[in-house]
This record gives C-alpha cells, structure tokens and sequence, in this order.
C-alpha cells in the first residue's frame, strides 16, 4: 500500500495486547499502524511492579510495556496518538479527527478499566497501597494486613488468593452477604486469616507518609464509624470493557458486553479481530499477549495468503 492514509493492519489500543499485535504485525512485513488516546501501556502500564511476566522476577509495568513499543517500533509500526471515533466493517475504514484511514485487517485491542469507589485521593494512592489486582500486587503485602472490596465473583477470588499472602484480609462488602457463586463464597467463609466486613462500605482512605494507611468504615446497619489499620486496599467491584466503539460499529458483543470472538480471535465480520481485556476471560499481560499473537497470525493469513475467515459462527 502506498497512500498514507492506507495499511495493511491497524491496531487500537495500545496496552500489552495492541502492541504485541503491532510487533507482529511488523515482523510479518505489513504495513502497521496503531491508535492510542490516552497512554501506551494501558492497565499494564499503571501497574508498579509485575511479577508473573515471563523472563522477569520483576519489572515496572511502564517499563516492560515501554519495551514492547520500543519492540514495535523497531520493526516499522506507526504510532498515533489519537483517538479511533467509528469503525466501518463493511468498508474496512476507521474515522479519526484526522479522516479516515483504510486497513486490509484491524485488530481490536482497547482493553478494559476498573470500576473505581470514587474515593477523593484514590488514583493519588493507586501503587502506593491501592490496588485492582490482587495476583499482580499482592505478594507486594506478604505477611502485611490489607484489605479487599466487593462481593461478586472477582472480590472472592481476590481475598482467596490474598488469605495466603497476607497475614490478615479485611472483607468489607455493602450488602449482608457475597453475591459471589456459593462455591467460592463458602471458600471465603472457610478462611481464618479472613474477616468479613458485611454491610459496611468505605468512607475514607487514610494516609500516612503519603501511603495507604487506614480505612474509616461506616457499618450501613448501625452507622457507626470505626478505623482499621491496613497496608493495601484492593478494589474488586468489576471491570468494563472499552467496547463501545465495537458496539457502535455492529461487532457482536457478549453478555457481559466483551467482543466475542472465535478461537482465531476473529469477530463476526471476517478481517476484523480482538484481544485482551475487550474479550474478557482471564485478565493478565500473558493472556492478552498470547490474544494478540493469535489475531495478528490470523490477520497475516487473511491479508497475504488468501486465508479469508467466515467470522465468528452463530
């Protein structure tokens, strides 16, 4: 492709997956490029260590993500920071404030973001005690007391994987009960080092030399006010998909509105894919990594060997 404003692969998003994708994307020889409006890295990139990324004891998420753009870059994928307004499957068009630009094949990768308590001084705490990943942070707390939010399945998860890291997990929940499956709910009622919270929410999280320090729970039955001292607070009351861009372009969705894909990561309009955190599942760098390599292989076979997929079956 010559025109500018025409590529062989375009990718959106620019966290683990879209980059992944757009390495390559590059390495197979296609012209690439990738969207991002608000900041390469995505969730990955916020997070202040990760632990659980293959050839890394450790790495700052901003760091290793950096590293893969880096990767990216050195075979040839063009970056813009700009923010991707429509899709048009049938023409095979995406609409920036620039225009719109052409593509042989696109690739979804707008990953998802966290449902946030809106406490005053959350996001200034966010790596220095709160946290909304548990797997991704918690051995940062070993032996330590923290404490999780929420009451689905995912607030489950989390304070079972943290009974055995911490020394003691605070369960603090709104409602009377988990609203979790009854497996995992007995699970969590079944740990020691756990104390249940119920009908209580958070009022304020405290800080001592600019960390997490205290939580001031308000009992929802009672009213009354009490203090708990913890390390780290982490939030699980849900995550959303940034699939509204998908939705709005006919892209089938699913009940959880994540773009449903097939096992070549293909959506219901052939040539047009999607991977990591937009699909749902398992919501891990490694995961979104592994998305991104299926639907960038799968996009080189329907651009360059006439491997033209049927979409996703009904």
């Amino acid at each position: 492709m010559s025109n500018k404003n025409e590529y062989d692969l375009v990718i959106i998003g620019g966290g683990p997956a879209g980059l992944t994708a757009a390495i390559y994307g590059g390495r197979m020889g296609l012209k690439t490029a990738l969207y991002e409006c608000k900041g390469f890295g995505g969730l990955a990139g916020t997070a202040p260590k990760i632990e659980n990324y293959p050839g890394f004891s450790s790495i700052n998420g901003l760091e290793l993500t950096e590293k893969m753009r880096e990767q990216a870059e050195s075979w040839g994928t063009t970056f813009f920071y700009n923010e991707v307004s429509a899709i048009n499957p049938k023409e095979m068009t995406i609409t920036t404030y620039d225009g719109n630009t052409k593509a042989r094949a696109i690739i979804i990768a707008t990953g998802s973001k966290h449902q946030t308590l809106g406490l005053p001084n959350e996001f200034e705490l966010l790596g220095n005690g709160i946290s909304y990943c548990a797997t991704c942070d918690g051995p940062l707390f070993r032996d330590q007391v923290v404490a999780a939010v929420g009451g689905g399945n995912a607030a489950g998860l989390e304070v079972i994987y943290l009974s055995g890291v911490a020394k003691k997990v605070y369960l603090i929940h709104r409602r009377h009960c988990m609203r979790a499956e009854a497996c995992i709910a007995d699970e969590v009622d079944s740990l020691n080092n756990v104390e249940p919270m119920y009908n209580s929410t958070i009022e304020e999280a405290i800080t001592k030399d600019n960390k997490l320090g205290e939580l001031k729970i308000k009992n929802l039955e009672t009213g009354e006010i009490s203090n708990i001292s913890v390390k780290a607070l982490f939030i699980a009351i849900g995550v959303k998909p940034q699939s509204e861009l998908a939705k709005k372009a006919g892209i089938e969705l699913e009940e959880d509105n994540c773009i449903k894909v097939n096992k070549n990561q293909e959506t219901n309009f052939p040539g047009i894919y999607a991977a990591g955190d937009v699909t749902g599942g398992i919501r891990q760098v490694t995961t979104a990594v592994g998305e991104a390599t299926t639907a960038a292989m799968n996009a080189y076979l329907y651009i360059k060997q006439g491997w033209y997929g049927e979409g996703l079956k009904k």
